[in-house]
This record gives C-alpha cells, structure tokens and sequence, in this order.
C-alpha cells in the first residue's frame, strides 16, 4: 500500500527494468490516456550538458516577474524530490505529487513506466490541473529520446554541448548535438548558447526548418563594470544587473535566455523591467553557493570536465588566501580522471566518500583512480559524509577554502549534513 511521496518513489524504483530506458512510445501511451498530448500553455524545453538548471531558474524569475504562473520542471533534485515539479517557484507539495502518482497509476494499466517517466508525467498532469501560463521542462538526458521531449516545444533552448552520458548519448561533440537538436521542432525559434557548436545543430536546425540563433553571431554579451553587463543584438541593446547567480559563465546562461524571451515576445511578452529583476532574484541549489564564511564553503555540482572548468575558473578569480581543501567523489560512469586534472593544480588537500547504487563508486576504488590521474596532495578517505563534515567544521582555519563537489549525491549529503 503507497501511503507516503517516499512510499510512491520507492516503489518506482522498482517497477521498470532499468534505471535510463531512452523512448517515447511508453509515455506516450499513458500521456494520451491522461488526455496530456496538448497542453493548452505553451512549453519552453532546455537541453545541453550544463547550465540548464540555471536556465530555468532565470527564465522562471524573469517570467514570475512579470506576473506570469509558471509550472517548472528539473532534475535530479538534491534534497526533496519536491524540488522537481515548481509551480511559480515553489516546490509542489506531497499531496498533489501523490495524486498525480495515482491518476498516473490508473492510466498506465500494464505499460511499464521509468520513475523519470513517472515524474515528467505527474509535472505536466499538475500544470494542467493548475492552468499555468507557462512550462519549463528541463530535458533529463540527451534530448531526442528524453521523456521531456514528447510534447511540442514553442521555444527551444540548448544551453552547452559537451562530452557526458557517453553509454547513452555518443562519444563526441557532433553525435550529442544530434541528441540535443531532438528537441527542435518546426518554425519555432531554437536557441543556442554554446560558443563553439558542432555542425549538427545549425544542420539539424536547417532540416527541421526550425528558426536557429546562435551566440555571438545572432545576439551576444559583454562585460560593462564590475557590476552591470551588456547584452545585445542587431536591434536591441540592453545594460543590465549582474546576475545573483554566481560565476562568470552565468552570464553566457542569462544572455541565452534572454534571446529566448526575446524571440517569442509577440506571444509572451517580458518587460526590460522583469528581465533586470529575474536576474538579481534567480536562485538555485548547489551551484557555486557559498554556505558559510570564514572560512568558506563553496558548493558545485561540478559532475563532468565541462562544469570542473567553470568552477576552476571560479577558482582562479576568487582565490584562497590559505588551504583550498577538496570534499568530493563522482560516479564510477563519469569522466573522474579529467575532472581531476582539471581540479589538482587547486586543491591542496582532498577528502573524499564512497557512492552507493548501482553507479556508485567504493573509496577504495575512487582512491586508486586518483592514483592514476597522479594525484599527489594528500587524499583522506571518511566512511560518510557527516564525518568528513564535522571533522573540516573542525579542524579548518578561517582563511581556508572548502570546495564541495562532484555528484549531486555529494551536494545534497553535505547540505543536509550541514542542515543538521
């Protein structure tokens, strides 16, 4: 008997043979049952390697600025899998999750469904039942074959094409871009905010007649002073706030975003006004967030060699004036040995723990990786993660840095460690 949100996702987790089971023949089967095949609000899909997370956060402060209801949906979570389904930026709460768990249930009969199917399609019944103005959906994986991917999107958006997911998604830059331009559709405005994209998009953008603006060729930022930046294109330019979210890179994110609303503001218009308050409100967890001072603890969900380059160079601008001290581990699945060479010339010392699942990584194995990627500071291994907590709230001076990264597990262990 499934009493409780835990019960539901538990359960879930069981149901379907694999974890990752790329298609949409099986939610499509349950979304036309539900009556879920044409939502009456138009949707906004975000795909790319990093930066989608942010994406949505600047688009659903933006848009919530101009007092439009917005229903987001992200993924992983790191805390509450609440956190997944947001209606005007608040987290959905147990009740309504559940009660879509169980309308969802009823419809599916014998089709098996992922606990990723499952949630996409409880997000989208509970932005139904509440007539939002607006979704955002961030893709979970790839694009083409991404649950996320089944309903029509009226604006497209690919943040950043990297190497990651390379079982499921290809191993170079050309063969993900494909993935990531499954998302296109037809006359809709697609756009994308990787510097360098491969050739894939602007063919896939061209085949699939979508409309393809692409950064610094059809809009493009520049820094102003320390404080404010500019963004433009070949009709409008903009000076604006620095965004609240931390890093360089944000910039690149907010700047997309803003092509974005911009290209679809005959249909929903956004003032300058909320653009330059969704900058300064946008919040999200666990990226370059500092939980505490003196010493800082910075937080990152720097899970592959893309995302560990912004947040070495995160690094390189905000220096530490004594020890930067490293609380990590990663995914057996993940690139570890790269973003270690990315992150050794930083880090004076490493702590890390072991992963559970079926993805996880031992200590063990995690220290004989760092063996091979030459790791030379000193590395000490900690059985959980409240013990390498408590043992750095300790032992750390007021002029060190402590860098958390790596999975999401890392993050959301340490904040609920930290919370405790």
């Amino acid at each position: 008997m499934k009493k409780t949100l835990d019960d539901w996702l538990k359960w879930q987790e069981t149901l379907h043979t694999t974890e990752i089971d790329l298609g949409l023949g099986r939610i499509r089967q349950v979304a036309d049952r539900l009556d879920l095949l044409n939502p009456n609000f138009p949707i906004i899909t975000i795909a790319g390697t990093n930066g989608k997370g942010s994406s949505v956060a600047f688009f659903e402060a933006m848009l919530l600025a101009d007092d439009y209801t917005t229903g987001s949906y992200t993924s992983p979570h790191l805390i509450q899998y609440n956190e997944r389904i947001k209606l005007s930026g608040i987290n959905a709460n147990d009740a309504q999750i559940i009660a879509a768990f169980e309308e969802i249930d009823k419809a599916r009969k014998d089709v098996s469904l992922s606990y990723f199917e499952f949630g996409t399609l409880a997000a989208m019944l509970i932005f139904t039942q509440q007539a939002v103005d607006i979704a955002i959906l961030e893709v979970g994986l790839g694009g083409r074959l991404d649950a996320a991917n089944l309903w029509d999107t009226s604006l497209a958006i690919i943040t950043s094409i990297a190497i990651d997911h390379e079982s499921w998604l290809g191993n170079d830059r050309e063969k993900i871009g494909t993935e990531k331009a499954g998302i296109m559709r037809a006359n809709t405005p697609v756009i994308c905010g990787d510097p360098t994209p491969p050739d894939s998009i602007k063919n896939i953008a061209k085949k699939t007649k979508a409309t393809l603006q692409q950064i610094n060729k059809d809009f493009s930022f520049q820094q102003a002073t320390n404080n404010t930046w500019v963004w433009q294109n070949n009709k409008t330019q903009y000076q604006l706030p620095k965004p609240s979210l931390r890093g360089e890179f944000q910039l690149n994110n907010a700047a997309t975003v803003i092509a974005g609303l911009k290209s679809i503001s005959k249909h929903l218009p956004v003032s300058l006004n909320a653009i330059r308050k969704g900058l300064k409100n946008a919040t999200i967890m666990g990226r370059l967030q500092c939980i505490n001072t003196s010493p800082d603890w910075l937080i990152d969900v720097a899970h592959n060699p893309h995302s560990a380059l912004a947040l070495s160079n995160h690094l390189d601008e905000h220096p530490s004036s004594g020890k930067t001290i490293a609380l990590f581990s990663m995914l057996k699945d993940k690139d570890i040995k790269q973003v270690l060479s990315i992150m050794n010339r930083h880090i004076d010392e490493w702590h890390i723990v072991g992963l559970e699942g079926s993805r996880g990584i031992t200590t063990k194995e995690l220290i004989s990786t760092m063996k091979t990627a030459k790791i030379e500071a000193k590395v000490i291994p900690h059985s959980s993660f409240s013990d390498a907590v408590y043992l750095l709230k300790k032992d750390c001076k007021n002029k060190d840095k402590v860098v958390v990264f790596g999975s999401f597990l890392v993050i959301s262990n340490v904040i609920e460690v930290w919370g405790s």
